[in-house]
């Protein structure tokens, strides 16, 4: 049967708007949480000036999708794809709507009715102090694998497209300007940021002609390959430490603000194009196989292996991270949160739904594209570039309705594509080593009354930020022989970092389950809309991470085995640690 991507694009809008209005406004906001726009947030009642600070909702909309967006919901539909397009879409969707959207939601309401504590620290109130380290030291773990995997697909991508390279480090000094003029010389926002997107502009022109070379040339096919891909890792690690311990004015904060804009054109670019092209017909499989040959060259099911591909895009416990460290800090009204946590997680499954996997299902086996960018189909291709070459199709098919020549646009928009996946990245990668030392510094606060001094040395920023970069430079820096081909660490790291993230999401989902139990007192049928997709998320993502650690683990190199296998060995007796806290907690609770 024939699949149009107008068809796509009505169905994931439809079923959108209705979780939003019902599930989301009528379920979470209203019966569950019963948000009020009287009682004041965190935001009002400690504010500082610096982090608890209120916010416009479409300000901190944009702000909280920019921070929570990464690699995620893109590489991990793309590499999901071996399934056919089906199963990726509608794990997407259910994910979005009954777990991600969900979790986002409660974790910035339970941090609200909180004064804007953590997940983590939240954990200590409905399970006990001792949950709290434990969750500590899952998160920490779960960041490391973060920051290691974000390196590697990054790395990879400067590599084979140097172009987005050379525009990524034109970028900094841009950000460092835009920092400088608003807060060290008086500019205000509106035309210093005119300023640096002009020049953000020119210098995407710039890295289109002139693009840096660091010992691979992609288009001849000469030089070191690898040797460039390590080269990389090394100064993406070394960026990452500058980043993270730089004051957050400086660089991040401008950073981010200018990578807004790209986000939200690389959006809008793919709704527009998606219903422009809405009479081009899908040339991929709707379903290919259950089990492909995905993970370590292993049959990979689809469940339960799903949520360690699909690392967001349907659900990520980076979010409760995020929403509970700053986005509830900044929450102007409980009404705001509907908004920004459950309608951005919504639009992160619109990223993997309508700027990856349709546009990966239209150009899935085009005979313009056949022979030039693949021979049979685009699973020959890599994960990054499914992507790549996908949403570059669909934008340039979408472009040439202008009248535009689709080769030479299409040209540029598989290089905008890379470039939108890079920033996404970079975003991730500094903001998951930012709080990973927050996460190191935060589990050694019981060292401070015994040892000052000690504690003083193991919470110092530089200290604490070299620890994490390190650690999770050993991760990326190698590379990977699965079945006889050489590939970057993210081939392997992927599936660990996804694991114990959607863990950490399926923790956070079950504690803030006991929030509603236990302290908004939320009993009956509607607890269990609540209770039902927490239990169904752990069991998931613990039965997936036992079947990667017994079946994918020991064909894993040394390095693999000993740094990622140890991380989620480890995140899985913490995770058992934790259940038996809430289990606890639930009885407690009665």
């Amino acid at each position: 049967m024939a699949v149009y991507a107008i068809e796509i694009v009505l169905a994931v809008l439809i079923i959108y708007g209705l979780a939003y209005v019902f599930y989301g406004r009528k379920i979470l906001q209203e019966r569950i949480v019963q948000a009020d726009a009287s009682r004041a947030t965190p935001a009002f009642t400690k504010f500082d000036g610096v982090d608890y600070v209120p916010a416009n909702k479409y300000v901190l909309y944009g702000h909280h999708f920019a921070s929570i967006a990464g690699a995620g919901p893109i590489v991990g539909p793309a590499i999901a794809m071996a399934y056919g397009w089906a199963l990726p879409l509608i794990w997407v969707l259910f994910g979005n709507v009954f777990l991600g959207a969900v979790h986002d939601y409660l974790s910035v309401m339970a941090s609200v009715r909180y004064g804007g504590l953590s997940v983590m620290s939240i954990s200590e109130n409905v399970m006990g102090r001792k949950a709290r380290y434990i969750f500590l030291v899952y998160v920490y773990a779960a960041l490391i694998l973060v920051i290691a995997a974000f390196a590697s697909v990054a790395a990879i991508i400067y590599t084979k497209n140097p172009k987005a390279a050379t525009l990524a480090i034109i970028y900094m000094p841009v950000a460092l300007l835009l920092g400088v003029m608003i807060y060290r010389l008086g500019i205000g926002v509106k035309p210093a940021t005119v300023i640096a997107i002009i020049l953000a502009i020119a210098g995407f022109y710039y890295a289109y002609k002139i693009p840096l070379l660091l010992g691979y040339d992609p288009v001849s096919g000469t030089g070191d390959l690898w040797g460039t891909y390590h080269l990389w890792v090394i100064v993406l690690s070394l960026y990452a430490f500058i980043a993270a311990s730089l004051p957050v004015w400086y660089l991040l904060q401008p950073r981010d603000y200018l990578n807004a804009y790209l986000l939200w054109f690389f959006v809008a670019f793919a709704a527009v194009g998606a219903l422009l092209v809405g009479n081009l017909q899908f040339t991929g499989d709707a379903y290919t196989s259950f089990s492909p040959k995905l993970l370590g060259g292993h049959p990979t099911p689809f469940w339960p292996a799903i949520p360690l591909i699909i690392a967001c895009g349907a659900l990520s416990g980076f979010h409760s991270v995020v929403g509970s460290g700053t986005t509830s800090k900044q929450l102007s009204s409980e009404m705001d949160a509907l908004l920004i946590g459950y309608g951005g997680m919504l639009t992160e499954g619109a990223v993997s739904s309508l700027a990856v996997i349709m546009p990966i299902s239209l150009a899935w086996s085009v005979p313009e594209l056949t022979g030039t960018v693949y021979q049979t189909n685009i699973l020959e291709l890599d994960k990054v570039s499914r992507f790549v070459v996908g949403y570059g199709y669909m934008t340039a098919k979408a472009l040439e309705k202008f009248g535009l020549d689709f080769n030479n646009v299409f040209t540029i928009t598989k290089l905008f594509a890379a470039i939108a996946l890079a920033t996404f990245i970079l975003t991730t990668l500094d903001t998951a080593t930012r709080l990973a030392r927050f996460s190191w510094q935060e589990m050694f606060d019981w060292l401070q009354p015994k040892n000052p001094g000690l504690y003083k040395l193991f919470t110092n920023r530089f200290v604490a930020t070299f620890l994490a970069v390190l650690i999770g430079w050993a991760l990326a820096y190698p590379t990977v022989t699965i079945g006889g081909k050489t590939q970057a660490a993210y081939n392997v790291v992927w599936p660990a970092f996804a694991g114990t993230n959607q863990l950490l999401a399926a923790l956070a989902l079950l504690t803030t389950a006991l929030w509603v139990y236990a302290v908004l007192k939320v009993r009956g049928k509607v607890s269990w809309l609540i209770q039902v997709p927490a239990w169904f998320l752990w069991i998931t993502v613990t039965i997936a991470l036992i079947w990667w650690t017994v079946v994918v683990l020991p064909g894993l190199p040394t390095v693999q085995k000993v740094g990622a296998g140890s991380i989620v060995i480890i995140s899985l007796a913490l995770d058992f640690l934790l259940i038996y806290y809430f289990v606890k907690g639930l009885k407690s609770a009665g």
